[in-house]
């Protein structure tokens, strides 16, 4: 038997989403949603629900969603999404990252991140935030190791699930020498 060598492993794909990636995707959202570990989101998504978000990324096109695939089966996805409707925060965009329950702390989500940093970058947005529970370790650690920094904490802000849960505020500067994660 031959030696696994990292160029004969399989190798994960990142790839825009398309519109027959909603099932999976709504399967791997309501994963996250089952486990508590969605800010803010407490219901199952159905797959109509998240093709009609596959479809408004598509056609408005600076709102891009990647998913990350092995040999054709979906582990994850990331959207950036709208921070804010006022035409002066357009450059800045909020990051919504979901990956199936039995491929966390793979490494997809870390790829996922760099992917959607560097297609946040080509679209020229100049920063990216996000919305982390605290308890969510994995996520801050992540959230760490891809160069983001954590620049607050809102107390008991989100009541999903019939709890008051912090969440921490991270963000990622791009294109520039100010220093991320502290």
């Amino acid at each position: 038997m031959a030696a696994t060598t990292p160029e004969s492993r399989p190798q994960l794909t990142v790839r825009a989403a398309r519109e027959d990636d909603a099932a999976v995707m709504r399967e791997i959202f309501n994963e996250g949603v089952q486990d508590h570990l969605i800010a803010f989101e407490e219901h199952a998504r159905s797959t109509e629900e998240q093709q009609v978000f596959i479809v408004e990324a598509i056609v408005n096109g600076r709102r891009p969603i990647l998913v990350a695939e092995l040999r054709g089966w979906v582990l994850g996805w990331i959207a950036l999404v709208p921070y804010d409707v006022r035409p002066a925060l357009a450059d800045i965009a909020e990051v919504f990252l979901c990956v199936r329950r039995s491929f966390r702390n793979y490494g997809v989500g870390r790829q996922l991140m760099q992917a959607i940093q560097e297609e946040a970058a080509n679209l020229k947005y100049r920063k990216l935030i996000g919305r982390v529970l605290a308890e969510n370790g994995d996520s801050l650690r992540l959230c760490q190791v891809c160069g983001w920094r954590e620049v607050g904490r809102h107390i008991a802000h989100d009541t999903s699930f019939e709890e008051r849960r912090d969440i921490v505020v991270v963000e990622y500067s791009i294109g520039s020498d100010e220093p991320n994660f502290h």
